[in-house]
């Protein structure tokens, strides 16, 4: 990550770097994926639970594909990629209603 970063700080404004930034992402967030997978296979007796981080996976899957797909846009338009790149944090900074409305949002699963 350091490198791609150091990278594509000194050449925003060429496709390869932001392409290699965008790949770098893409890896990332597979892996963050294949986490949440060991923990709804943890989670699978509580329902609930197991149903949250599901929803969660299909937000990490559709963020993958984003981000995969601004690996080919930086050769169209290196400002749609990074427009990709801001989107995705943007995404879940946003407050889960789902979270919000179940007993997961209160504190020790307390209702």
């Amino acid at each position: 990550m350091p490198f791609v970063t150091d990278y594509l700080g000194k050449n925003y404004h060429e496709p390869l770097a932001v392409a290699l930034y965008g790949l770098d992402l893409v890896l990332c967030s597979s892996a963050f994926y294949l986490l949440r997978m060991i923990l709804i296979e943890q989670d699978h007796r509580d329902g609930t639970l197991a149903d949250y981080h599901r929803s969660i996976q299909r937000k990490n899957a559709f963020s993958a594909a984003l981000y995969l797909s601004s690996v080919p846009l930086a050769y169209v338009s290196v400002y749609a990629s990074f427009f990709i790149f801001a989107l995705i944090p943007a995404l879940y900074f946003l407050p889960e209603k789902r979270l919000a409305k179940s007993e997961l949002g209160s504190p020790r699963g307390e209702a």
